[in-house]
């Protein structure tokens, strides 16, 4: 069985290249146990560098860090250093350690895996859900995640916005009252079903619709792909709600962003 630690690290490094390979600016590169996947976009979340070693020291870290910036700044766009704490040597204080570099933490994931899913307990019967087939519905999915996340995505649906991203995936719009309620993904990556895109807009919140997303597209998956082990990473709201569906912690990332870009983040 594959080390649960290294299957969040690969999982991120391989969804992100699904993500972001089809955009004009994409650059994928290893150095010295740091990946990088920058689709070169405006958007932090769609640039990444990742150590991918174990037992990583104080110095290694810093020297880690420092490589990053360098490799971002001849990109000139916001990105994420995604710190794997699994990864670090004991009494390694990643916070500390990257400040000096001018790096800030943002946010914390928990990657999470699944063999099965716990049967749903209530499903809304208000929220209408569907698998988007034209370029507006698979815009409307970006306009969802950018409310809940109150981040700006535009940039982003020349990327996923399109009903050809979605060949091989899928994606599911909720939505009340014929509006755009919720969302959730699935992106199939080294025959693990990734779940991406979970989001609801705010003032639909607390009803269940992202989680009733979440898994028609989950079963959307496995009708066409088989019923895969599923993986993703959870923000602290998420959390809970993907333990309560039958996931289990496998590793816990913080993601960190270059104090330059966070006037704009």
């Amino acid at each position: 069985m594959q080390d649960p630690v290294d299957l969040s690290i690969r999982q991120f490094i391989d969804a992100w290249r699904v993500m972001c390979s089809g955009a004009p600016g994409h650059v994928e590169a290893a150095s010295d146990g740091v990946h990088y996947v920058f689709s070169g976009i405006p958007i932090s979340f769609f640039n990444i560098a990742l150590p991918t070693r174990r037992d990583i020291g104080a110095d290694a870290l810093q020297t880690h860090a420092r490589d990053a910036c360098a490799f971002a700044s001849r990109h000139g766009v916001p990105w994420f250093f995604v710190v794997t704490h699994e990864g670090l040597a004991p009494e390694t204080d990643a916070s500390a350690i990257l400040d000096s570099c001018g790096l800030a933490p943002i946010m914390p994931l928990t990657g999470m895996l699944a063999e099965r899913i716990a049967p749903a307990t209530t499903i809304p019967a208000e929220l209408e859900l569907a698998v988007p087939n034209d370029d507006e519905g698979c815009s409307a999915v970006i306009d969802v995640n950018s409310r809940a996340y109150d981040m700006e995505l535009d940039a982003s649906k020349p990327l996923l916005g399109r009903r050809s991203f979605w060949t091989d995936h899928v994606a599911v719009l909720g939505t009340t009252g014929g509006k755009p309620a919720s969302s959730a993904a699935v992106l199939m990556v080294d025959g693990y079903r990734y779940v991406a895109l979970v989001a609801t807009d705010p003032g639909q919140q607390r009803r269940g619709y992202a989680e009733a997303a979440m898994r028609r597209a989950l079963e959307q998956a496995a009708a066409a792909h088989g019923d895969r082990p599923t993986v993703l990473h959870a923000t602290t709201a998420g959390r809970p709600i993907y333990a309560r569906m039958g996931y289990e912690t496998i590793a816990n990332h913080t993601l960190f962003m270059e104090k330059t870009f966070l006037s704009a983040h």
